[in-house]
């Protein structure tokens, strides 16, 4: 497993330095850094994934070491790369406003055509 999350490391750092030498607002750019966003994520998957093995396996040292760079690394990618030109850039707004109006209760309108009540704004009855 270690051997993979290297890998990762490794992969993670080609896509990184691809975005730094690429142009800002290019596509290259885009596209290496939505790629390194997602190779970041699974090296902390990786790194979670492989505490709980350590601790599975009666290494608790190791398990603590493991789980807390996993986790300290997933809330500095959270914190540190917010204007990011990438694919993620501002799609947890866009999900939770989502959620947010899937969950709101449905609004009513009159309907010009015969006083009937239409229960969704976009559809006229």
């Amino acid at each position: 497993m270690t051997y993979a999350i290297l890998g990762l490391i490794f992969v993670e750092l080609y896509f990184q330095a691809q975005a730094n030498s690429a142009v800002v607002g290019s596509r290259q750019r885009y596209v290496a850094l939505s790629l390194r966003r997602v190779t970041s994520w699974l090296v902390d998957l990786a790194f979670i994934a492989d505490g709980l093995l350590w601790l599975v396996g009666g290494d608790q040292t190791l398990a603590l070491w493991y789980i807390s760079v996993g986790i300290f690394s997933i809330i500095l990618e959270v914190r540190a790369h917010k204007n990011d030109d990438d694919w993620f850039n501002g799609r947890g707004t866009k999900i939770k406003k989502g959620i947010q109006r899937m969950l709101a209760a449905p609004r009513q309108r009159t309907s010009p055509a015969f006083g009937r009540v239409a229960h969704d704004a976009t559809t006229a009855v």
